[in-house]
Parts: C-alpha cells; structure tokens; sequence
C-alpha cells in the first residue's frame, strides 16, 4: 500500500503543482453571454451536483474564468460575485466540466485503487480534481470566502460529489484520499494559501468531528 501511495504521489504531483481553485471576483460583461445561453449536457451535470452539495440554485457555466494567474499555473474554478447578495453562478474550465460529465457515464474508471501505472493515476487524479473543484466552488457560493477552509471543505466533500455522479461509497471515499495523500498535501509547497495545518482529522476545519474516516 505504501508503495501505490509514492507511486500516487510521483504520478500527480505536477497535477498540484500547477492547479488552483481562483479567488471568487466581481461580475463582469462578458459574464452575461455566457449566463444568457441555454446550458450545455457538461454544465447540466455540474448544476445538479452544486445543487444538492448546497441545497440553492446555483448557474454553472463552462469557459474563460477571467482571472489571471502566475506562469505556469492552472485555474480551473472560480466563483463569481454579485453586486448584492451571495454569490449564485461560478465558472469552470471546459475540461473540468467534462471530466465530470466523464465520470459519470464511468466512475469505476477513475478510481484511483484499481490503478497499477502512473497514466491511470494522471487520469484518476484529473477526475479528482474536477470533482474538487466543483466542490470547491460550491462552499464559496454558500458564502465561505478563506481559500485555505474552502478548500478543506470542498476536499471533504468529494467523495459526496462523486457519490451525486454514480460512483459507490467506498470509491467516493477512495478517491477523497486519494486527493488528500497526493493534490492536497502537494498544496503545502506549491499553493500554499489553499492548505491549512487546521485541514486534518479532528482539526477546526473537520466538518464531520464525530467521524474519523477522514477526509470522508
């Protein structure tokens, strides 16, 4: 087991290394087309799983986040701010929208526990950060602003995620670990504001304190 962990980690590390959830931002002009138009099959997944991860109607839409981000850096989210009120529509790149929409026509291809070679763990940790990250965005149109909580929540909420897409219990969970031993702890070195030592098992950002199947 140890050694699929290393394994795992050698695999995905330039996953982390280079993705981010951005900062939520004010509206935009360009925003509106793209709230204006009918939503694709890939924006309808992500919508349904926003919804019942926040109990609102929150829009989702896929394309350009309109933020910016240092050389190298991958945003795949963020969370868009209304002049008045909560935030109620955020945005993800195509891809993560169709990782999503990917996984749930084949969850059992993305869990990270069947896997014996670093090209199923790419595939495994790219689902894991897509449902991350629709996760991620969820907790901030429930209002949570502080990147590195938002993150903890979101992380703990995967295996919710993938469980809304098709995927059994026992591989939402494992693919929730697999986030944590390997993008998440990955996140102390290269994004930093996005980990938290209070992110554990127990710790202040622990949703579920009575439960000790962490992150789960």
């Amino acid at each position: 087991m140890r050694a699929a962990i290393l394994l795992a980690v050698a695999a995905v590390a330039g996953v982390a290394a280079l993705s981010a959830h951005a900062q939520a931002r004010p509206l935009r002009p360009a925003d509106a087309a793209l709230l204006k138009r009918a939503a694709t099959p890939e924006e309808l997944v992500a919508q349904a799983v926003a919804k019942r991860l926040t109990r609102l109607t929150p829009t989702v839409r896929c394309g350009p986040l309109g933020v910016s981000a240092p050389p190298g850096m991958l945003v795949t989210g963020v969370t868009l701010l209304p002049p008045h009120g909560p935030a109620d529509y955020f945005l993800l790149l195509p891809q993560e929208c169709n990782y999503l929409s990917w996984f749930r026509q084949s969850p059992e291809r993305y869990d990270p526990g069947t896997c014996t070679d670093d090209a199923c763990l790419q595939l495994a940790s790219k689902a894991a950060l897509a449902l991350a990250t629709v996760s991620h965005e969820s907790y901030h149109v429930l209002g949570y602003r502080l990147e590195k909580q938002v993150e903890c929540y979101g992380m703990q909420s995967i295996w919710f995620v993938a469980t809304s897409l098709g995927a059994s219990v026992a591989e939402g969970q494992r693919i929730a670990g697999f986030y944590w031993k390997t993008i998440y702890a990955e996140r102390r070195q290269t994004t930093p504001s996005y980990w938290s030592a209070d992110c554990r098992d127990g710790g202040k950002y622990d949703l579920r304190p009575a439960s000790h199947n962490w992150p789960s």
